[in-house]
């Protein structure tokens, strides 16, 4: 058996996460801002033990960064790139790279299995993976973030709360009014769209990831899978389905 590593890059406009498995075994795990991520990246890159690289890109400021060279063949996530699911999405050249990354990572942890998979960053994605490997598509809606910055932005008087851990149901002032709103109802649409999703999909499982997965997952009934790492492992699958 090969002792070989893969990496896979996820190249944010901000920031860059990197992981290194060993077959399906993520072993390590970095965040990097573009301020210092060349070091890093040459040490992480350099090595002779690393037998394949999957970078997805979405800023393109990424290669400014990289080492001049790198000991292994280096696939770059685009729309040519193999996937491991048939893609029915109508614009394919739109998709973004965490929606095509999220939803194999749903396949590499629920085989031939419907999946809903739930990305609650800045927007919050719903992707939807039939029992087939098929990616139907999916939607698109306001983060908490999004949906405080608007009402305060669109309004004369509403203020811009700052965000606090689990705000009350019923809030007793302007701001903790907003923040209920805002969490709660990201809450009602999360749990509307996967009873839907169920019915239509029996057996479906629920994958939740993001920066505000964990708070949300408080309070969401719905039994669901919440996995910080979900999008790197992601990556590694196309990585390891391209590379086949």
């Amino acid at each position: 058996m090969s002792t070989k590593k893969s990496i896979v890059i996820d190249a944010g406009n901000t920031r860059i996460k990197m992981a290194m498995f060993d077959h399906d075994a993520l072993l390590h795990e970095q965040i990097l801002t573009y301020e210092n991520c060349r070091e890093p990246l040459r040490a992480w890159l350099g090595s002779e033990q690393i037998n394949q690289l999957l970078i997805s890109d979405v800023g393109g400021k990424l290669p400014d960064y990289l080492p001049v060279h790198i000991p292994c063949p280096v696939i770059w996530l685009n729309v040519e790139t193999l996937l491991p699911f048939k893609n029915l999405y109508q614009s394919k050249a739109t998709l973004g790279a965490d929606r095509k990354a999220l939803v194999a990572a749903a396949m590499h942890f629920y085989p031939k299995k419907p999946c809903l998979i739930i990305d609650a960053g800045t927007c919050v994605t719903y992707d939807i993976l039939n029992a087939s490997d098929e990616y139907l598509g999916g939607s698109i809606s306001p983060g908490l973030q999004m949906r405080l910055k608007a009402m305060h932005s669109y309004t004369a008087k509403l203020p811009h709360p700052d965000w606090v851990d689990i705000p009350s149901l019923t809030g007793q002032n302007t701001e903790a009014c907003l923040l209920s709103g805002a969490y709660y109802g990201l809450i009602a649409e999360i749990e509307y769209l996967t009873a839907q999703y169920e019915q239509q999909f029996p057996g479906l499982h629920v994958l939740l990831t993001g920066g505000d997965a964990q708070m949300l997952a408080k309070r969401i009934k719905t039994s669901i899978f919440v996995h910080e790492h979900l999008l790197l492992f992601g990556l590694h699958k196309i990585l390891t389905h391209h590379a086949q």
